[in-house]
């Protein structure tokens, strides 16, 4: 199963902390790349740093080449309470040691069972190229939706979902598909210097209307006072490729990376777990 597979993995630290706990559970041993370019060469180099508890947890280290064409040394742990800390503060899909990494691509094991894999440098691609052993499906999605149900936002959309059920479903995805594009018509309104174009049109007028049927009243009540898209985005941004070499920390960053944004989607994603959309 990929990490994709899980719902709301990517939005909610809960969902991130129920997967990792439930993996976890089912395993007995860890193993980590160093890679050769700029990874850990020897154990001894943990001294010093905050994964030094793990030292004693060695099994076993190997120089060999994976499946992904990294060359390094691959580092075998007992899957001990200290490294289980590590784990759970830094995610399932994390790398130790900050930029450039100590340890990465974590595998986890029980006995010689590969339970759980993933490229975790393929920042942009890491849903797709994480991997939980099928036998731990079930296990993952209860503790998911176990999760998820506990969670104040879930409450809040199931009301919100009661006022939608009338809707056709090609009706509902079609309206949330223009408030996902927020971000889109956000840049495109400020001339952000790149932008994806937003597939379907709407004035900020529309938007706020059907922004009102979807959301949170919390959230929807920062549309209320705006006159248009580029009012959500007060700060200056970059217009031409050149500002953003020159200059990049002088401009706010691309819309769909603030919290307003961010919260929109959790409440739409919330929205389309419950609706099963």
């Amino acid at each position: 199963m990929y990490f994709e597979e899980i719902p709301c993995y990517t939005l909610f630290e809960e969902v991130k902390q129920s997967v990792t706990k439930t993996v976890l559970s089912f395993c007995d041993t860890a193993e980590f790349l160093g890679s050769d370019i700029y990874g850990l060469k020897e154990i001894y180099e943990l001294y010093g740093t905050q994964y030094e508890d793990i030292i004693p947890a060695l099994l076993d280290r190997r120089h060999e080449e994976n499946d992904n064409g990294m060359r390094g040394t691959l580092f075998r742990f007992r899957l001990t309470e200290p490294l289980k800390r590590h784990i759970l503060d830094e995610s399932l899909t994390c790398m130790f040691g900050g930029e450039p990494p100590l340890l990465e691509n974590l595998t986890l094991f029980q006995g010689e069972k590969c339970l759980f894999s993933c490229v975790s440098h393929e920042v942009f691609s890491l849903y797709h190229m994480a991997e939980v052993d099928d036998s731990l499906k079930d296990a993952v999605l209860s503790a998911v939706n176990d999760t998820i149900k506990n969670m104040p936002l879930y409450g809040q959309m199931q009301k919100i979902a009661l006022g939608l059920k009338d809707k056709a479903k090609s009706e509902l995805k079609n309206e949330m598909h223009i408030l996902r594009d927020l971000c889109w018509y956000v840049d495109e309104a400020v001339h952000y210097y790149f932008y994806m174009k937003p597939s379907k049109p709407c004035d900020f007028s529309k938007f706020r209307q059907i922004a009102k049927n979807y959301l949170t009243e919390e959230t929807y009540s920062i549309l209320i006072p705006l006159n248009g898209f580029a009012d959500l985005q007060p700060l200056p941004v970059p217009k031409t490729s050149s500002e953003v070499i020159s200059n990049r920390e002088k401009f706010a960053p691309q819309y769909l990376q603030t919290e307003y944004y961010k919260r929109v989607v959790q409440e739409l994603s919330m929205l389309e777990y419950i609706m099963e959309l």
